[in-house]
């Protein structure tokens, strides 16, 4: 708990009077405009090759209001001292600023839970047998592990308003154990980043009668880059037994846990971008062969009532040629019953 001593220390006390505030404010809303560029060209993507949404959207929309929330509780409390030393921060700004910086804190763990559940699903539709099984445990043990870091945040003390303010009588939770807690819950998030990284490259074994080598290494490589989320986790896992109150720590894990919900956002729009850039490029490159009224597949076939004719797909009308396709049958209702069509290339 912190707790404001006086302000008015003199300046040859030995003690730090940095101010972090600045930084921390424009790290978190550059990590948030730039998880907000990939994530909009992700959907534009899906929307402008006629595809729908689907359930991996709408949580990773959920991920990035999340984190866009956490930014803005975030640059509240900077104006009310958060950033500066404890014996900075003016103490008129207490309760306020730690009450603020709780709902910081549960956005930001939300933006993450929320990312790598998107992330999840995603890999889920294209998965099988025990391999989506496995999915799917990451998936329910990610939500079950932070929401538990996320509730503690509210139950940890009682009243509840001993958690902001430590005037108020009451009791809290041993502080060391809410540190093992919340080291647990990063270690399990940057565990889960690990393994759904590792899930892409057993799925281009699937597609090797579909893409070259070399593109399905891309796919994987682009579906892997979730790792970077997984060294954000364990670098705040590793921070946390050492807060102390000081600017320099305090700031250092709220900046690490907004990278990991902003990367994760990023890494699962990666895929879909690629897939996109690679589709412009083709059409570029063969724009001359293909007929007006032919359609480019979205992606990888898939089992549709089109016609496959000597490694082409060709259109109801029965016209066919090298780069011809049909479009997914699936675009106006469900885009899970054909992932593929809308996430991979």
């Amino acid at each position: 708990m912190l707790v404001p001593r006086d302000s008015t220390v003199p300046g040859d006390d030995g003690l730090s009077h940095e101010d972090l505030g600045p930084l921390l404010d424009g790290v978190f809303w550059t990590l948030t405009a730039l998880a907000f560029v990939f994530l909009g060209l992700r959907l534009y993507c899906k929307l402008s090759r006629g595809c729908s949404l689907w359930w991996d959207d709408h949580f990773l929309i959920a991920a990035w209001l999340s984190l866009a929330v956490s930014a803005a509780t975030t640059s509240v409390c900077v104006s009310l001292d958060y950033g500066k030393n404890v014996w900075d921060m003016d103490p008129r700004n207490f309760p306020k600023m730690p009450f603020i910086a709780v709902f910081a804190g549960f956005f930001s763990v939300l933006a993450a839970a929320w990312s790598k559940t998107s992330f999840g699903l995603t890999l889920a539709r294209v998965c099988h047998g025990w391999i989506r099984a496995l999915v799917w445990f990451i998936i329910l043990t990610v939500n079950a592990i932070l929401g538990t870091a996320m509730l503690t945040m509210w139950i940890k003390c009682r009243p509840i308003e001993k958690i902001w303010d430590d005037s108020v009588e009451g009791w809290c939770m041993d502080p060391h154990k809410i540190v093992v807690l919340y080291q647990w819950s990063a270690g399990w998030s940057g565990f889960s980043d690990v393994i759904l990284a590792m899930v892409p490259w057993s799925l281009i074994f699937a597609i090797r009668k579909t893409l070259s080598i070399k593109e399905r290494v891309g796919v994987a490589v682009a579906m892997s880059m979730g790792i970077v989320a997984g060294v954000a986790s364990f670098v705040k896992m590793a921070m946390l037994p050492k807060l102390t109150g000081s600017a320099v720590d305090s700031v250092s894990v709220a900046i690490w846990g907004s990278a990991e919900g902003s990367i994760t956002i990023m890494a699962a729009s990666i895929p879909v971008l690629r897939a996109f850039f690679q589709d412009k490029r083709g059409r570029g490159e063969a724009k001359s062969a293909i007929p007006e009224d032919t359609v480019k597949l979205e992606a990888l076939p898939t089992r549709t009532n089109s016609t496959r004719v000597s490694g082409t797909y060709s259109m109801s009308s029965g016209r066919s040629s090298p780069l011809s396709f049909t479009r997914c049958p699936h675009w106006r209702s469900d885009p899970g019953q054909c992932p593929e069509c809308c996430n991979f290339k």
